[in-house]
């Protein structure tokens, strides 16, 4: 007897467990309510492709409930933890989906504007944390200058203004004598390890791409075309844009295979001495070459200065210089 009611139950809980994961992955919209949500109530973001929903920003005191319905109506069913007293930040707390609206949700015990949590309803489970700012953020990979080494990846720029907010201007091309010579990731300091970004899925276009997540499989970008991409990234917010601004940029010179860059008078740029007076730049605002850097001139001074720069993108009397 005991045999054939565990053997019910245990066809009773598969079955429920299969009507409610074709119930969550039909799931389109997930919205906040409950007192520790400013304002009342908010919408989560959908990850595309993707039955995961994320929220980054204030919480107050209180409570958070998830819903399926932006308001609460007669047939609105509600994510709930399994266990009592269950805390928006911690390490992954399986959830259930119900209609009753009077089941407790998630505990927020201080204000802060920094609250960052994930719901996966594959995995029926929320991850919730009080995100800490990074410092730094580099690009790296085979599409990149720098390759796949460390301590020399390319740092982009913390967009002024704000805490989270990166970006990066630069050239990523199909690079043959490195790994993986299309493709590239974001790292959270100028080595491997720990902090790095990733897209959801392995060879997204960046120009295609708008969430990405920190850590988890070491999935990358893959770009479709040679040329020069403006990049955005949002750590906090976990989200992406990238924008492809073709062959060249605007009021850059180019030196092409077998052509010297034209556009630069290098006898005006030396002193009586023969010694180069200028500074130039790479596009993160740092010194490639100081004064006095060649020496004595040892060519003609028709001969031009970016015969002395490895491949890449410099700024030379406040103008953008493409070195191939």
């Amino acid at each position: 007897m005991k045999k054939t009611s565990l053997s019910l139950f245990i066809i009773f809980f598969t079955l429920h467990a299969s009507l409610f994961m074709s119930e969550v992955h039909a799931q389109a919209n997930l919205w906040i309510t409950g007192s520790g949500v400013p304002g009342g109530t908010q919408q989560l973001v959908k990850v595309p492709g993707q039955q995961i929903f994320k929220f980054a920003g204030s919480l107050l005191p209180g409570e958070v409930r998830i819903m399926d319905t932006e308001t609460p109506v007669d047939n609105t069913k509600y994510l709930v933890p399994r266990y009592p007293d269950a805390y928006i930040v911690n390490n992954g707390i399986p959830f259930t989906q119900i209609a009753n609206a009077e089941m407790p949700g998630w505990v927020v015990t201080f204000a802060e504007d920094r609250y960052r949590f994930t719901v996966d309803l594959s995995a029926m489970k929320l991850t919730g944390e009080l995100f800490d700012s990074w410092d730094e953020l580099f690009i790296v990979g085979g599409a990149v200058e720098c390759g796949w080494k460390a301590h020399v990846m390319l740092p982009l720029e913390r967009v002024e203004g704000e805490r989270c907010t990166y970006t990066w201007t630069g050239e990523l091309k199909n690079r043959s004598e490195n790994v993986e010579p299309q493709r590239f990731k974001f790292m959270g300091q100028n080595a491997w390890d720990p902090k790095h970004l990733h897209p959801y899925k392995q060879d997204e276009l960046p120009q295609n791409s708008t969430c990405l997540r920190t850590g988890g499989d070491d999935t990358k970008w893959q770009i479709n075309r040679d040329g020069f991409y403006r990049i955005t990234v949002d750590v906090f917010r976990e989200t992406f844009s990238a924008e492809y601004l073709g062959q060249s940029l605007d009021g850059e010179t180019m030196r092409g295979e077998g052509e010297d860059a034209t556009g630069i008078d290098i006898a005006s740029d030396l002193s009586p001495k023969g010694e180069r007076s200028g500074y130039i730049y790479d596009l993160q605002g740092r010194i490639v070459k100081e004064q006095g850097a060649w020496g004595k001139s040892q060519e003609s001074t028709s001969s031009p200065i970016t015969h002395h720069l490895s491949p890449g993108v410099y700024i030379i009397d406040g103008k953008r210089i493409v070195v191939r």
